[in-house]
């Protein structure tokens, strides 16, 4: 099996990748050339097919990436959780075990989601298996910063995935570039992370397709521009996403009652609504709902056992302590549908309209711009 086509041969495990070996004025997969001082501004949402079909309101940004063009596959799950770690460490899903928006932890039974609380059930130190490029970076004298908004300070995400990093919350995408000037200029090398998540907020709860979205567009566009100022001769900057958006309109949620044939034999439910991951502890019942699943989808959805998504290669190499956190029969929505156990929906994820998650083009593909001196 083959992932959908994308049309560039670069990952997002590639990008941090690449900006420190820059700094250590090596080759890497983007081309960047040596600078002192890097940094990685993640727009959460913000898909390649996304920005495309909405170049005109972000002129400037639409811009600077026609200079290379670049585009980046982000992986599978299209989810921001995942894609974020894969971001931080370098690799795959497969190896640093974030492979969903929540997973069914094998010995505590409980299923964790990756952006709240995972303790008690699982260590972040842990679950999380991947040494980061910030904890790379410090082996080799290079400072790192990781900059969020403040609710994300002291969280089991933010420990597993920006390991190695000094954290320090912000309130806009403004005040991130200050203090990442103020970090640049206390240090001789630096590695910065920034991120910047209203442009998905407005997805999921407007849509891709609507004035919200666009307008929320129209101010990253200007707020670049603006943030890029803050760079020196030897800064060089990347601008990146982690996943691109469906809409997913109210008729096209499809919500399974319990007592439905899917659900016989199921004891869990995680993934997210466009790529579920369901868990059933008899073998024999995992077969039952595999077939069920594939009969009632047809062609809408690629319906998998564990198996076939380990062989797949779509996690990449897939280590033995990951492999049990997957769900025995894993859902990819291929038409812009979503899937709900209504037992266990809230009413937000019910009420969202942009969705990710799955192995299309729009939710994988993302741009990659290099700007500042990589311009």
């Amino acid at each position: 099996m083959v992932l959908p086509e994308v049309s560039s041969v670069l990952r997002l495990a590639d990008v941090l990748h690449s900006c420190l070996l820059a700094l250590e004025e090596q080759e890497n997969p983007l081309g960047l050339a040596p600078v002192k001082k890097a940094a990685v501004l993640v727009v959460d949402g913000l898909g390649a097919l996304n920005l495309s079909a909405r170049a005109g309101h972000a002129r400037w940004l639409s811009n600077a990436w026609a200079t290379r063009g670049l585009r980046a596959d982000s992986g599978f799950p299209s989810t921001t959780a995942s894609a974020l770690t894969t971001l931080t460490t370098g690799v795959l899903a497969g190896q640093h075990g974030i492979a969903g928006y929540t997973l069914r932890d094998p010995v505590s039974l409980k299923i964790i989601n990756h952006l709240k609380t995972w303790r008690p059930d699982v260590d972040p130190g842990v679950w999380q298996r991947s040494q980061t490029l910030f904890e790379k970076a410090a082996r080799r004298g290079i400072a790192s910063l990781a900059l969020g908004e403040h609710r994300f300070s002291g969280s089991d995400f933010t420990e597993a995935t920006w390991r190695g990093a000094s954290f320090q919350g912000t309130s806009n995408l403004r005040e991130q570039g200050e203090k990442l000037r103020e970090f640049f200029d206390a240090h001789d090398r630096a590695l910065v992370y920034l991120y910047w998540p209203a442009l998905d907020r407005t997805g999921h709860s407007s849509g891709v397709g609507s004035d919200a979205w666009i307008h929320r567009l129209e101010e990253l566009d200007s707020e670049l521009r603006e943030l890029t100022s803050v760079f020196r001769g030897d800064e060089g900057l990347v601008v990146t996403s982690d996943h691109g958006m469906v809409d997913v309109l109210s008729e096209h949620k499809v919500l399974i009652s319990e007592g439905s044939p899917l659900l016989e034999g199921v004891v869990g439910w995680a993934g997210e609504p466009r790529a579920p991951q369901i868990y059933c502890d008899d073998p024999v019942a995992a077969q039952d709902v595999y077939q069920a699943w594939s009969e009632t989808l047809g062609s809408a959805a690629l319906v998998m056992t564990r198996e076939d998504l380990v062989e797949s290669g779509w996690l990449g190499d897939v280590h033995p302590d990951v492999v049990p956190r997957l769900g025995d029969v894993v859902v990819l929505a291929l038409d812009n549908i979503a899937l709900y156990r209504e037992a266990s929906s809230s009413p937000t994820s019910l009420a969202m309209l942009g969705q990710h998650g799955s192995i299309t083009q729009v939710e994988r593909e993302i741009p990659i711009i290099p700007l500042a001196a990589w311009a």
